[in-house]
């Protein structure tokens, strides 16, 4: 039998981003529309951009001028280097030369980085989708002024991945050791079925690949995620249900819930004996899974065990089984069936 754990847990996207404007501008073209499909690279928004194509023309003209004055500044200084060699320029005529050389290369270098910065701001204008997946509402509109310190608010709009989703959920803290050797297991182990709906149909499979690094102290409980199959009938922010497996039992006797009692000794059951005689057996349980209690001992597989009733039993009664009905009050029994990896 299965070790298995069920959980209420959520879906979530591997990506989410809000794709706000970089520089401030006025848009003056939006290719998007609420709940569109984007590839990664498709444009969006584009931004007024006159005024920084005069930016970029005034830089380029002011770098052609730097260069211009540097390639002066280079050949007085070959001229100067030459008359000194013939002793008919000073040394500090020379030294004046190398210096002007050097304030026109760093002018230039400036007047670079300048159009530089202009030609990357000129580039934001055009805003792009950084990733694909499904659109949200857009906010963003023909006409709008939209300011780069505005970080409060949805931005533009919100692109969420809608493949490779996940879910995520909690268990006890005192599953991590199943939880860990779940996550470096293989076959069956880590597997998760998702139950989206009442009807009980598996909407998708995962495979766990996430436990957090700590567990969370208020509750008990410590974050696992897994990563969906197939996720055509889910959507990021939904609640499901999951059922992990994280193992599988040894061979063991399972036996209805019911039949598992609690008393000041701790749990048992109540064996039926050949003669209707009933012994009242301590057990120990290894684990619950729906309506069935999985013993590890104190029970062999093909017992009979008393599942209605038991109240009235004490060890050595003698009983008589009956049918069920309504207000029997005689004991029933049921047989422990085999448990097996």
């Amino acid at each position: 039998m299965p070790i298995t754990r069920t959980s209420v847990g959520w879906i979530e996207p591997t990506a989410r981003v809000t794709v706000r404007t970089r520089i401030d501008g006025t848009i003056v073209e939006r290719r998007i529309h609420d709940g569109a499909e984007v590839a990664a690279g498709d444009l969006l928004f584009r931004l007024d951009d006159r005024e920084l194509q005069a930016q970029i023309a005034r830089g380029e003209a002011a770098l052609a001028r730097d260069q211009a004055v540097l390639a002066k500044a280079q050949a007085a200084l070959k001229r100067t280097q030459e008359l000194l060699s013939r002793s008919v320029a000073t040394q500090a005529q020379a030294e004046e030369a190398a210096a002007e050389v050097r304030i026109a290369a760093a002018n230039v270098a400036a007047s670079e980085a300048a159009l530089s910065i202009d030609r990357t701001r000129l580039a934001h204008t055009r805003i792009i989708a950084p990733i694909s997946g499904r659109a949200g509402i857009v906010q963003g509109s023909e006409g709008q002024v939209v300011r780069s310190s505005d970080l409060s608010g949805n931005g533009l709009v919100t692109i969420t991945r809608m493949s490779n989703l996940q879910v995520s959920f909690s268990l006890p803290e005192r599953d991590l050791p199943l939880l860990r050797a779940a996550l470096a297991g293989s076959g069956n182990t880590g597997r998760v079925a998702v139950f989206s709906g009442q009807d009980g149909q598996v909407s998708a499979e995962a495979d766990l690949t996430f436990i957090d690094a700590s567990v969370e102290v208020s509750s008990g409980t410590i974050l696992a995620k897994a990563t969906l199959k197939a996720d055509e009938e889910l959507w990021p922010g939904q609640y499901v249900r999951v059922q992990l497996t994280l193992g599988k039992h040894p061979e063991a006797a399972a036996v209805p819930l019911v039949a598992l009692q609690t008393g000041p000794r701790g749990h048992h059951v109540f064996v039926v004996r050949p003669g209707g005689i009933v012994e009242l057996r301590q057990v120990k349980p290894l684990d619950t899974n729906q309506d069935e209690a999985v013993i590890a001992e104190g029970l062999t597989p093909g017992e009979r065990v008393v599942v209605e009733g038991q109240a009235r039993l004490r060890d050595g009664s003698l009983i008589i089984e009956t049918a069920p009905a309504p207000l029997a009050q005689a004991p029933r029994t049921a047989d422990a069936r085999s448990v097996r990896p």
